[in-house]
């Protein structure tokens, strides 16, 4: 059994891992993870495809994802700009943990549509800007609580990587996407969360 570092315990992006891991194809031969952070995901995802190219522009947070992840041989950290990173294979998967809102969302997007092979996929768990003050205390009213239970019941993980809030309402979100990736599968998750999936249409 792999040990597992304290990168990987809980968050709440970790929180939603498996929501994105469920929409990888199978069999997937190669996937990219986007701003990869400490790598927890890209690591999950390692055992879901065979090869993984983990991606984050930050150098000391790829060189302490390098260290977390030696037991990886299919796993590939690359210090690099997602919006100039260039690959000669299309993806199966390419998966975005809480980095799209530090992008331009467009662009990022666009990229995100070249880079998968017709038939795979783009999944991204991200954050998303409250609507109005009333919408933000509804949401964690109910948010809350259950990431509190969670901190007392978990070893938590940190997230080790810069944090930026978001500026992108979902419903600004789907509107933007709408033109780009159709039909996304949009969906609001408690822990101030969302998920994105889209299948690239086979040609």
């Amino acid at each position: 059994m792999v040990a597992r570092s304290t990168a990987d315990g809980w968050n709440h992006n970790t929180h939603y891992h498996s929501v994105l891991l469920s929409a990888a194809p199978r069999p997937c031969a190669l996937a990219l993870d986007v701003g990869c952070g400490l790598g927890g995901f890209a690591r999950r995802l390692a055992r879901v495809a065979d090869h993984v190219d983990a991606i984050d522009r930050d150098p000391e947070v790829i060189a302490r994802a390098r260290e977390s992840s030696g037991e990886f041989r299919n796993l590939r950290f690359v210090e690099a700009d997602f919006l100039s990173f260039e690959s000669e294979r299309r993806y199966d998967f390419v998966s975005f943990v809480a980095a799209l809102h530090h992008l331009p969302f467009a662009e990022a997007m666009t990229r995100a549509r070249d880079l998968v092979r017709p038939g795979g996929v783009v999944a991204v768990l991200g954050l998303d800007r409250a609507s109005s003050w009333l919408e933000a205390g509804r949401r964690s009213m109910l948010a809350y609580p259950v990431s509190f239970f969670h901190r007392l019941t978990r070893q938590v993980a940190p997230v080790g990587a810069p944090i930026a809030e978001p500026t992108m309402t979902l419903e600004e979100i789907r509107r933007e996407a709408r033109p780009l990736i159709h039909p996304a599968i949009i969906k609001r998750h408690l822990l101030w969360r969302y998920s994105l999936l889209w299948t690239k249409p086979e040609r």
